[in-house]
C-alpha cells in the first residue's frame, strides 16, 4: 500500500502532546478496544496493541451493512444501511465470547449512517442519523435493548448540487457541550446544521426541531467535532461537497469564522474529522481521489492552519485516534483494510506497516469500545 507524507510547515509546535490524557477504552498497556462496522456480513470487534501494533480478535457478530457500530460496556448498538429494509440493532456480549442479537431490527428511516447514545428524559435513548430518509430516528433503550423507535423527525430542504442535494441528508449527530439536550444534526443535502431539543416542554415530544446553523450553499455539512478555546466552544465541521472545514464560533451564537481547504484536488468526498486528545491538531478523511488525512494545527482562538497530507488506502472513510494521542487508525473501504499511522511529534502522520486486512467486508467505521 503507498503512502507518504507531505510536510507543510507547522504553524508553532506542539510540546508535550503526548502527556495529554485521553477517554475511551485504552488501559495501561496501551491496548484499545475497537468496533468495526462495514459494508458487508459482520461487525467486528479487535483490540489493537499500541506497543506491539498487533490486531488481536475479541468477537464479531453477523450483521447486514452495519455501516456504523458502537460498543457501550457488554452491549453493541449498529444499524443497518439497506434502503427500505433499514432499521437499528442492539446485542449483548455473553461471558464466554459469545454475541446475541437482543431484539428484533427496529426501524428506522432510509439507510442510517450514524449512530448515538444519550440520556433524554431521564432514560438512555439511541437516535440514528438516517442518510437517505432525511430524518432522525429515536429509541427508547431499556435493560440494554432498543425498544420500538418512539419518535421520528423528517426535515426537508435541499441544496444547489442537484445530484448530491436534491433533498436532505441527516450524516451525524453531536450533543452541544454544557446545554440540556441540544442536539446538532448534520444535513448534507440541505446545507445546514439542524438544531434539535431533545428535552422539548411538550411532555407528549422527546425531540422538536429548534431552528438551523446555515453552511455555505452547495458545501454538504458531513461530520462535526466541538473543540475548547480560551474564550469558549468552537464548531468544526467537515464539508462533503467542497471539502472545506467549517469553524463556527459557539458563543458568537455559531458565527461562521473560517472556511479552509483540506481537500486537495476537489474530489467531493470528504469524510470524517476528529480533534487529537491534546486539543491541538486535527485531522480529516478524503475519498474518491487523492484519497488521505489532512492535518491541521488549532490556533488559541480555534482558528486552523493546514500543517500536512498524508495519502491512505482506497476510500478512507471514518477513522479514530487511539486515546493515548499516539496512533490514527483508519478505515479504508475498498482496500477492506484497517490502516494504522504513528503520529509524530509534530502532529505528522507517520505510515506502518501495521494492518487488519479483512476479507470480503468493507470497513466503514471504527470506534472505541467505551465502558461506561
Amino acid at each position: 500500500m503507498k503512502s507518504r507524507f507531505r510536510n507543510i510547515a507547522l504553524a508553532g509546535t506542539v510540546a508535550a502532546m503526548m502527556a495529554a490524557g485521553g477517554c475511551g477504552s485504552a488501559d495501561s498497556t496501551g491496548r484499545t478496544d475497537l468496533i468495526i462496522g462495514t459494508y458487508g456480513e459482520n461487525i467486528y470487534l479487535y483490540s489493537f496493541d499500541g506497543e506491539t501494533l498487533e490486531f488481536t480478535p475479541r468477537g464479531r457478530v453477523e450483521a447486514k451493512d452495519a455501516s456504523y457500530a458502537l460498543e457501550e460496556s457488554d452491549r453493541i448498538y449498529a444499524v443497518s444501511e439497506c434502503g427500505d429494509g433499514s432499521g437499528a440493532y442492539s446485542f449483548i456480549k455473553d461471558g464466554d465470547g459469545s454475541i446475541e442479537r437482543t431484539a428484533d431490527l427496529r426501524q428506522t428511516g432510509n439507510d442510517p449512517c450514524f449512530i448515538m447514545l444519550t440520556d433524554v428524559k431521564g432514560g438512555r435513548h439511541m437516535m440514528t442519523a438516517d442518510y437517505s430518509g432525511g430524518s432522525v430516528s429515536v429509541f427508547p433503550i431499556k435493560d440494554g435493548v432498543i425498544q420500538d423507535r418512539c419518535t421520528q423527525l423528517t426535515f426537508s430542504g435541499s441544496g444547489p448540487v442537484t445530484h448530491r442535494q436534491e433533498s436532505p441528508h441527516i450524516h451525524q449527530l453531536k450533543v452541544i457541550p454544557g446545554t440540556e439536550g441540544r442536539i446538532l444534526a448534520a444535513d448534507l443535502g440541505s446545507d445546514v446544521i439542524r438544531i434539535l431539543d431533545s428535552n422539548p416542554s411538550d411532555s407528549a415530544c422527546i425531540l422538536s426541531h429548534a431552528g438551523d446553523i446555515p453552511c455555505p450553499p452547495g458545501s454538504g455539512p458531513r461530520h462535526m467535532e466541538f473543540g475548547k478555546v480560551k474564550d469558549g466552544l468552537i464548531l468544526y465541521c467537515i464539508a462533503e461537497l467542497s471539502g472545506e472545514v467549517l469553524v463556527y464560533d459557539v458563543s458568537a451564537g455559531f458565527k461562521l469564522i473560517q472556511r479552509i481547504q483540506a481537500d486537495e484536488v476537489n474530489a467531493g468526498g470528504s469524510a470524517d474529522i476528529h480533534i487529537h486528545p491534546s486539543g491541538r491538531l486535527l485531522y480529516t478523511s478524503h475519498r474518491l481521489e487523492n484519497d488521505g488525512i489532512a492535518t491541521f494545527s488549532i490556533n488559541e482562538d480555534g482558528t486552523l492552519v493546514k500543517s500536512g497530507y498524508a495519502h491512505t488506502g482506497k476510500h478512507p472513510r471514518n477513522f479514530m485516534i487511539t486515546p493515548d494521542g499516539r496512533f490514527l487508525l483508519v478505515a479504508c473501504r475498498d482496500d477492506k483494510v484497517i490502516q494504522v499511522f504513528r503520529i509524530g511529534d509534530d502532529g505528522a502522520l507517520i505510515p506502518t506497516e501495521a494492518k487488519l486486512q479483512l476479507d470480503s467486508d468493507r470497513p466503514s467505521s471504527i470506534t472505541g469500545a467505551s465502558k461506561q
